[in-house]
């Protein structure tokens, strides 16, 4: 009752005075007796849940009979206590347990105790510090603010910064884009602080993330969004970003195009599985290619649609932001250069065999057919003589026409043509920037310049880019800020002028035999080397990029931003085409020109685009008391296009050495395109944050564009997301030493996709220049009826459903991100319904086909530092698979999509194997089984196909999902189960990369002469794997190889019905396009600064780098398992991917 009645008479108005009470406390201080003491020490064992501390300390006086006064004014019950175990602990160790945090002090007197509050130690007017990175450089512009309370500052130009009311118990927040979070304790003696900020720690949750018109701290994001480290870009022997960014992010698939590995190659980039990414870099749409590697700050790749919804119908595949380096306030002029030189050498180039070898097979082939053979024996023995003495001739005068050199049938050389046009190559680059900044201002400037020659020996085949970035940034006032980038990219790609599409000249290459002469007697070049046309002759475009953006900001208020930017990209390309007479010597020397290359020719092309875009948009901030934490963002963009082109031909050049129209006779042809869209959208995002614990965000925009009719032009694309930070809880506090972090996120979303062709809902009429017939002398021009058009045509949209998990370990040295997705297409276009054949027109396509992708990304990291020595592991692993769910296929027919279609399915027949007996080639002859596909006689060494349906005949049934006769889905061509796999480790001045990347699960269907060597004879290409083909007869000395019944490939014959039965799409000759591939391996060795600081260097590292070592792959010889299915003319024509070899340096002063 004492206890009770005391409290009363603190909390009453009317109560005692200050005086009063003090000196009852002074009482109690000086009556203190054992008894008291006694009760204090007795042990206790209890357990409390969800409950107050003021329940607590209620109970506990009642179990251990010692009374406990205090005031309302000390919160207690407001404190809440979820589990409290009390084991084997006295009542004065549990009660500075729970009172102690906060600052309540406990008094002791004769009947009980006394709970006041601390004196609050006395506030800090100022706290003061600096804000440094790694290397001791001041880093403006970061933020510094108190956990506790709205207290927030600026570091100023350099790093300085003074913050007010903090006290002892607050901890500062201090961070910056590009680098981890900091957090430090206030201590009252704590004067001048110094704080640095690492970018080591990236993928931390405090990271700031650069996401669709701003920034969010990782551990706040609720989309799907990676983040690539800068420095995985750098130092590697590569001449683009794409090329750069194979295998860094979860989910993303790279792929080259048709030509391959060629000089300056750009990978085509798809993310989770399905179109182009939309790629904005610094606020401006672009072209990642253009972007040197050494200038990028920070790449975000956004992979579901509620982190891309912000950029509506320009995004329907997800978006990679890119954000380039930039200045700093107060920063001292930093100069830093980079460079490496790299040779490069392909690693697939199969090898011809030798032409005695050659001539031999190619009879045999003829034999099979019982037709007279190829080559001759005078000319075999001319071939076998010159392999002997190849300091002889390789062919002699036509004996059909004495005037010409004999080729084809009657050549006798012994050349290699693989080794002969394709050698090593080499690249360079090099790139120096400047970065700076003053009080009110900083600049950063970089140059860069790429190089490479390709692995054509003749002919010009190499690539060269130039890149400048500017960025200057202007703090006219605390309110106010203004600036401007300028971005300038120059790419130039040479090629011969005659086969200079790769895969042509591969496809030429590969079907000249190797009896075929290079030199004749007198010393020039064979015709059907095709070397004078490609020395001759020159192709050449050069693609230019000037991009210019100019932003402004406005802070009218505190936690209100006004963003405004305008830019221009005025894209330019200029081709031209030097197609020139070659000449091919004769007999008697003299040159004549080689037929092919008649009439000579000129073809120039010019086009010029101009894009520009306005952005608009305000953010407002507002935080309610320290919970609840609100942002929202509203914006309004517009962009437009407009490109023109103009080009001519003119033919007969008449000065070879300067070409130009007006140095030409001949026929001359003009011609024009024009083209231009334009956009509007307008833009909004909520979001709400409680406590960093409960996460909101809601998209929204509405887009408008000019590529469809007028009443389809606009839609709303919605996004929304939450997330839960579990360890906020207070029940993950037992687990949090081993599981530090656990998020949970959802999100749903619509996108839109405005990439069609332009004009569809219009009918076009084009001019074409000549007529087929003779009016009045000339063919005059003409123009055809347009197509039907259908009005109707609208947005194609996809609804993307993402769930995912992110977690981290062991003092988040473990890190695990799980995303599991699903993507919904709606109104792909695809056929219409059908009309009478009578109608003789095509049937425009109508929004009318669905598909459905789903899939999983999986990151696992682990990253540890033991002394000197640091080290990390990070893998990457995804799988999707993508299904058609609706499609205008009525009959089901297999040639195109049809409902339940996985994309890439292979279909074709079971293989039995070949026939080995002369047995079962009379059965199969006997009943005609196989007569569908070849009514040719079936010998041994053919192929066997299984009779799936039991109907007794091989065939393709109605070619429908009902009746597919014997033919199922034999393999898939989608990439599965796509994996990378990085190590690095570091030791005092010593680093070492290794990257590893991969498929899991591929399947290819190959064909054509690169993959069945045998072919009609004058599309042969044998490669010593080719060799093992069916042979059941002893060889000769001028015709066969010997007998090989256990033989891999089938027997050749001449004739295209005969080869082609064997040909067809089937198991056995499936192959597997899984592999891994070491992508690259770095060795780098920093110098002490003890060392460079003399001479005037901060930093000076010197490396050495490759990249495709090493491949592991069962896929057949002469194919690299990630460009074997490319290729115009068949499949794996195109340029081989190459290892290279690099040496490098990166100093910075």
């Amino acid at each position: 009752m004492q206890r009770i009645k005391l409290r009363k008479k603190l909390k009453e108005p009317g109560g005692p005075s200050a005086l009063s009470v003090a000196l009852s406390l002074f009482l109690c201080f000086f009556i203190a007796s054992s008894s008291i003491a006694q009760s204090l020490e007795k042990r206790l064992n209890l357990e409390y849940r969800n409950t107050t501390i003021h329940e607590v300390i209620v109970d506990l006086q009642k179990k251990t009979g010692v009374d406990i006064a205090f005031t309302e004014k000390l919160g207690l019950k407001n404190r809440k206590v979820d589990k409290l175990l009390i084991k084997d602990e006295s009542l004065e160790q549990v009660l500075h347990r729970i009172l102690d945090p906060l600052d309540v002090k406990i008094i002791k007197g004769t009947n009980g105790l006394v709970l006041i509050k601390k004196e609050t130690e006395k506030a800090k007017e100022f706290l003061i510090g600096k804000v440094t990175d790694s290397d001791g450089a001041a880093i403006p512009g970061a933020s510094i603010r108190l956990k506790r309370g709205k207290v927030s500052a600026i570091s100023d130009s350099n790093g300085a910064f003074k913050i007010a009311s903090a006290v002892a118990q607050d901890t500062l927040l201090i961070s910056y884009l590009g680098y981890a979070t900091e957090e430090m304790s206030v201590n009252p003696s704590s004067e001048n602080l110094t704080i640095t900020l690492s970018t080591a720690k990236a993928n931390t949750l405090t990271e700031l993330v650069v996401v669709g018109y701003g920034t969010q701290k990782k551990a706040n994001l609720t989309g799907s969004v990676e983040v690539i480290d800068a420095a995985k870009l750098k130092n590697r022997p590569v001449v683009n970003v794409s090329q750069a960014m194979q295998g860094t992010v979860s989910g993303v698939q790279f792929n080259y195009g048709n030509m391959g590995y060629e000089p300056g190659a750009k990978m085509g980039i798809q993310i989770r599985g399905q179109g182009s990414p939309f790629v904005v870099i610094d606020g401006t749409v672009g072209d990642l290619n253009d972007v040197d590697p050494n200038d990028i700050e920070s790449i975000s790749v956004l992979k579901d649609a509620a982190a891309s919804a912000i950029y509506g119908a320009r995004a329907p595949y997800g978006v990679v932001l890119i954000t380039t380096k930039s200045g700093s306030l107060g920063k001292k002029v930093q100069v830093n250069f980079s460079a490496n030189s790299a040779i490069s050498t392909p690693i697939d180039k199969p090898h011809t065999v030798d032409a005695y070898t050659f001539v031999k097979a190619m009879n045999e082939m003829h034999d099979n057919q019982s037709v007279a053979r190829l080559f001759t024996e005078e000319t075999i023995d001319r071939i076998v003589n010159y392999m002997k003495d190849p300091s002889g001739p390789q062919t002699i005068p036509d004996p059909g026409n004495p005037k010409t050199w004999a080729t084809y049938l009657l050549s006798n050389g012994n050349n290699d043509w693989m080794d002969i046009h394709f050698g090593n190559g080499n690249r360079s680059q090099q790139n120096l920037s400047i970065a700076g900044g003053g009080d009110n201002s900083s600049y950063f400037i970089s140059a860069g310049h790429t190089y490479e020659k390709g692995i054509m020996k003749f002919g010009k085949d190499d690539y060269r880019r130039f890149n400048l970035n500017s960025k200057l940034d202007i703090k006219l006032s605390d309110w106010w800020k203004v600036s401007s980038n300028t971005r300038l990219a120059q790419s130039e790609r040479n090629k011969p002028g005659i086969d200079g599409d790769y895969a042509l000249a591969l496809h030429h290459v590969l079907r000249t035999h190797p009896n075929q002469w290079l030199v004749s007697p007198n010393g020039n070049y064979s015709n059907l080397s095709r070397i004078p046309a490609m020395m001759a002759s020159s192709e050449g475009t050069t693609e230019r990029s000037l991009v210019q953006r100019f932003a402004t900001e406005f802070k009218p208020l505190k936690n209100w931003d006004i963003n405004v930017d305008y830019s221009v990209d005025i894209p330019y390309t200029d081709y031209e085409k030097r197609f020139l007479t070659a000449y091919e010597d004769r007999v008697d020397g003299s040159m004549v020109a080689i037929p092919a290359t008649v009439p000579s020719y000129l073809t120039k092309e010019k086009s010029n685009t101009f894009y520009n875009s306005l952005n608009v948009y305000t953010t407002f901030k507002y935080d309610l008391k320290e919970d609840h934490h609100f942002s929202i963002m509203a914006g309004y963009q517009q962009e437009s296009s407009k490109r023109d082109l103009l080009g001519g031909l003119k033919r007969e050049l008449i000065a070879p050495s300067v070409p130009s129209m007006t140095t030409s006779i001949g026929e001359m042809r003009a011609y024009d395109e024009m083209s231009h869209w334009a956009t509007m959208g307008y833009f909004a995002r909520f979001n709400y944050n409680y406590r960093d614990k409960y996460l909101l965000e809601i998209n929204g925009r509405n887009d408008g564009t000019s590529i469809f009719a007028k009443k389809k032009r606009w839609g709303y694309f919605p996004s929304l997301s939450a997330g839960w930070n579990i360890h906020k809880e207070n029940f993950w506090t037992a687990v949090s030493p081993y599981v530090n972090t656990m998020k949970v996120r959802a999100s749903w979303g619509r996108l839109g996709n405005q990439r069609v062709n332009a004009y569809q809902d219009l009918p076009l009429l084009a001019i074409e220049p000549s007529l087929s017939w003779l009016l009045n002398g000339a063919r005059p021009a003409y123009t055809t009826g347009p197509n039907l058009i259908n009005p109707n045509l609208t947005w194609e949209s996809s609804e993307s459903t993402d769930l995912g998990i992110e977690m981290s370990f062991l003092k988040q040295r473990l890190n695990f991100v799980l995303d599991v997705y699903q993507r919904m297409t709606f109104d792909r276009l695809g056929p219409a319904q059908a009309l009478p054949a009578v109608l003789g027109a095509v049937v425009p396509k109508e929004n009318n086909s669905e598909l459905r992708t789903r899939g999983w990304d999986l990151s696992l990291s682990w990253k540890d530092k033991i002394g000197d020595f640091s080290y990390g592991i990070s893998a990457l692993l995804s799988d999707y698979k993508s299904v058609v769910t609706k499609y205008n296929n009525p009959t089901g027919i297999l040639t195109t999509d049809y409902v339940g279609k996985q994309t890439g399915e292979i279909w074709g027949y079971e293989t039995v194997g070949l026939i080995r007996t002369q047995e079962d080639a009379d059965r199969i002859n006997k009943s005609k089984s196989q007569s569908f596909i070849s009514v040719q006689t079936w010998r041994t060494g053919d192929v066997e196909y299984r009779d799936l349906n039991g109907d007794g005949k091989i065939d393709q049934g109605m070619g429908t999902l009902a009746n597919p006769g014997d033919r199922r889905i034999i393999g898939n061509s989608t990439p599965r189960y796509q994996y990378a796999l990085n190590l690095n480790a570091s030791y005092k001045n010593f680093d070492l990369s290794v990257f590893f990347q991969g498929v899991g699960k591929r399947d290819y269907w190959l064909s054509g002469n690169m993959f069945w060597g045998f072919n009609a004879w004058n599309q042969t290409s044998l490669f010593p794997h080719h060799l093992d083909y069916y042979r059941d007869t002893e060889g000769s000395t001028y015709s066969g190889l010997g007998i090989n019944t256990d033989a891999w490939y089938p027997r050749p014959y001449s004739d295209n019905a005969q080869y082609r039965k064997n040909q067809q799409s089937q198991t056995r000759y499936l192959q597997n396009g899984a592999y891994i591939r070491l992508k690259n391996l770095q060795l780098g060795y920093t110098l002490p600064k003890t060392w460079i600081s003399k001479i005037g260097l901060q930093k000076a590292r010197f490396f050495i780098s490759g990249e495709n070592l090493w491949t592991i792959s069962s896929i057949t010889k002469g194919f690299d398992p990630e460009t074997a299915s490319l290729g115009e003319y068949g499949s794996g024509k195109n340029m081989f991917v190459q290892a290279v070899y690099a040496a490098g340096l990166n100093v910075s002063f």
